[in-house]
């Protein structure tokens, strides 16, 4: 079972519980996702889990178990986190018609996918157990918050000189977070250039930075990275060095 780091633990919210309203209502045997909020702060992922049941013929309390499972990017498979007060069976007053109970976390972990296993167990007046299940709830599914740098078009514009050419690259943060200001750096006939500064970029929005250089010959290759200096966290680094075709 994973436990999870001080600085990004998912937290018990406070809980409740509630009878059926009236002897007639008997709630159905489910467990579901009711609210899952997503954001750039941890405080801002959250999600609500809820468990209804009903009581059977003879049932004298109802009992309700979640147990948090949480799918992190690089896992496979969902599996159980220690929490304070998860993991415990909850008790319903007895000679209820049904039992619901609430659940919630915050601080969520992101990118990442959280669910709930919900077990429940009928006792009759003996405290025999009449009955068990489990169901799952669906996921919350908690996108990766970073931003993520991409090149996009790549367009030539005459230099300073007959040898010198102004490079126009499309630069968009595909991401959820802003991009703090970062390099970009052309490398042009095997040598790189001086860096160019890009300012900060919001999530979704693009830029075309120019890049002054060598003018490049048809068939050879231009080489761009991105965020040289390694200034931005980003969700995807893989494809911060771009290789491009001499537009010329």
């Amino acid at each position: 079972m994973r436990r999870l780091a001080t600085l990004a633990c998912v937290a018990a919210a406070p809980l409740a519980a509630a009878p059926a309203a009236h002897a007639q209502e008997r709630p159905p045997l489910q467990a579901r996702l009711m609210s899952c909020t997503t954001g750039a702060t941890a405080s801002a992922r959250t999600a609500a889990f809820t468990a209804s049941m009903p009581a059977l013929a003879g049932t004298r309390r109802m009992w309700i178990r979640f147990d948090l499972l949480q799918r992190m990017a690089a896992d496979a498979e969902f599996a159980p986190v220690a929490l304070p007060a998860w993991g415990r069976w909850q008790r319903s007053e007895p000679g209820r018609a049904g039992f619901i109970y609430t659940k919630r976390v915050r601080a969520l972990r992101a990118p990442g996918a959280y669910r709930a296993r919900v077990r429940f167990r009928w006792y009759d007046a003996r405290g025999r157990i009449q009955r068990t299940a489990v169901r799952l709830t669906r996921a919350c599914h908690q996108p990766d918050p970073r931003p993520d740098l991409r090149a996009g078009d790549l367009a030539v514009a005459p230099g300073l000189g007959p040898a010198s050419a102004t490079y126009l690259l499309a630069i968009e943060n595909t991401g959820r977070g802003a991009a703090a200001p970062f390099d970009v750096v052309l490398t042009a006939g095997g040598m790189p250039q001086p860096p160019v500064r890009v300012a900060r970029l919001a999530p979704g929005a693009s830029r075309v930075v120019s890049l002054p250089g060598p003018r490049c010959a048809a068939g050879t290759t231009l080489r761009f990275v991105l965020d040289a200096g390694g200034v931005v966290a980003e969700s995807d680094e893989a494809d911060d060095v771009v290789d491009r075709a001499c537009p010329i």
